[in-house]
């Protein structure tokens, strides 16, 4: 088959306007293929000034537009120079659904219709399907969105991801400062503190952020901005390449937009999810580099997505690849890999968090026992590595392991390799006299070296006062762990500083930093307190 013909030269974007029947003008630029003929259109829809497009990882849209498209970088609603005032998430059911009736009718439009955009941008083409207008697209390409905002953005095992959303809405709180010309503000905003000073500054000011909606944390407000509840009834009979990342943030999110689509019409349905963080991506794992094998050109990918489905160009997208972190290597599948429940039990002498080596993941429950660690709020362990760590991605946090306030498990070096791919979990005792306290697990893989990186992590805001059967859902993986490597579980009281210290009450309230308290956590295992790791193992993948 033919391929899409490249390069066009491109004209400089043109300003399009669309007005909104409130009187509210959504401002563009487009792009346009210098040729004759007409094309098909994408369009992004974006809230940080449309001359930035996706770029921090995303091509130009020159660059698509170069090989055949109209391509259209949409200011939301009360963004860039379009009107109105932006508040996350809420107009962009309806000014979406207008704006792809619009987009639909360009000069030099054929008709066909793509979406595409990574983050906001990604929930943005999901919110505009949700406005069931006239117009809808023939295909579309997410990348790292979020699918329910409150559990795979706001919230993390019902905790507040303060520094993530705290630093998130002051960036959009100094862009509204910055377009009212509001200095005042926007200086105020930027000397606030720290992440609940600025949390709070910003919950106090309802009229530049939606954050004070984000901790009120309302079911019938997250509902009209999901993505996931907003079109529980939508046939998702769109064509779809979802893009993500294991150390993004919105993991959670991709992988719960491409289970409700490939539920749908699986045949359709595209997922490419590599080792990368939110940002960057090409061979970066977060902070680490993952060699030459990790690169891979998404901008590629969704060209040839887009060329297939809106022109009938190429080869049929591969249904799903997946990057391997064990032997790092881009591997294909039918299908995301089908996987049984593999169970790894704790077991220590009662030193696993005194000694990083007394600990053990094992296949079969040993003596009843207890690892008992402190979680003291002057000094709260650190969150290494992982989505929301620092640094970030598939890091060493071997000497965060030698800490005593973090409680360490780690099997046997594996005598053959296996093979894990889907979502994993700790099922885990605790018992604490607390109140309310935090547990936050990571998973990592272990090399000959000691080197222990980060796989995934999750966190859970649990409450106390006795025995606590806890289960904290780790993130999707994929990881061969080849002979002699080992698979580690740590375990700690806080992530600091992602989420706030936990001050020992429930139900959890923030309070002044003289009146937090020591936790004492013991993590329960043998016996009849089968702690446990649960991986998803999928035999018949390891090549």
């Amino acid at each position: 088959m033919t391929t899409s013909r490249a390069p066009y030269d491109v004209a400089s974007p043109e300003r399009g306007e669309l007005s909104l029947d409130d009187g509210v003008v959504l401002v563009s630029d487009i792009y346009c293929p210098v040729g004759e003929g007409t094309f098909p259109v994408l369009l992004m829809r974006q809230p940080y000034g449309r001359a930035i497009a996706s770029t921090l990882v995303l091509a130009h849209p020159s660059w698509y537009a170069s090989h055949g498209y109209i391509v259209v970088i949409q200011d939301v609603r009360g963004c860039g120079d379009s009107g109105g005032v932006f508040e996350a998430f809420v107009s962009e059911i309806a000014d979406g659904a207008r704006t792809l009736e619009w987009v639909s009718g360009l000069p030099g439009s054929n008709g066909k219709l793509g979406l595409y955009g990574f983050s906001y941008q990604a929930v943005t083409q999901y919110l505009a399907i949700a406005g069931k207008g006239n117009g809808r697209p023939d295909a579309i390409a997410p990348s790292m969105g979020s699918w329910m905002p409150r559990d795979d953005w706001a919230y993390e095992g019902d905790a507040f991801r303060l520094g993530l959303n705290a630093g998130w809405a002051a960036q959009m709180a100094r862009l509204t400062a910055a377009r009212r010309e509001d200095a005042r503000t926007y200086a105020a905003l930027g000397g606030a503190g720290d992440d609940v000073a600025l949390r709070d500054l910003l919950v106090s000011q309802p009229n530049i952020s939606h954050l004070a909606k984000w901790v009120a944390d309302e079911k019938d407000y997250w509902d009209a901005v999901s993505p996931g509840a907003q079109l529980a009834d939508d046939p998702l009979d769109i064509p779809v390449l979802h893009t993500g990342g294991w150390a993004d943030f919105l993991l959670q999110g991709t992988w719960a937009a491409d289970a409700a689509f490939r539920a749908r019409h699986p045949d359709s349905t595209h997922l490419v999810i590599g080792p990368w963080a939110h940002a960057p991506w090409n061979r970066a794992g977060g902070a680490s580099d993952m060699g030459a094998n990790a690169e891979l050109s998404i901008d590629r990918a969704q060209l040839a997505f887009f060329d297939f489905y809106l022109k009938g160009l190429g080869e049929k997208p591969l249904p799903v690849r997946l990057f391997d972190m064990g032997r790092r290597l881009w591997c294909d599948f039918g299908d995301r890999p089908i996987s049984s429940e593999a169970e790894f039990f704790l077991s220590s002498s009662g030193l696993g968090a005194a000694m990083v080596s007394d600990g053990s993941l094992s296949m079969e429950s040993g003596a009843q026992a207890r690892d008992t660690f402190v979680h003291d709020p002057t000094r709260p362990t650190p969150l290494v590595g992982g989505h929301l760590g620092t640094p970030a991605g598939f890091v060493d946090r071997s000497g965060h392991d030698n800490r005593a306030d973090v409680a360490v498990y780690t099997s046997a070096p594996f005598n053959v390799a296996r093979f894990f791919g889907g979502e994993a979990s700790a099922e885990i005792e605790v018992e604490t006299q607390s109140e309310g306290f935090d547990l936050c697990a990571t998973l990592s893989l272990v090399a000959p070296s000691g080197e222990a990186r980060v796989l995934s992590t999750g966190y859970a805001r649990l409450e106390g006062g006795g025995q606590v059967s806890a289960r904290v859902s780790l993130r999707p993986v994929c990881v061969t762990v080849l002979e002699g490597f080992a698979l580690r579980l740590s375990l700690q009281g806080a992530g600091a500083p992602v989420f706030e210290i936990h001050p020992g009450n429930e139900p959890f309230a923030s309070v002044p930093e003289m009146a937090r308290r020591p936790i004492t956590i013991s993590i329960c295992h043998g016996g009849t307190t089968r702690s446990r790791l649960i991986m998803p193992e999928a035999p018949d993948n390891v090549a």
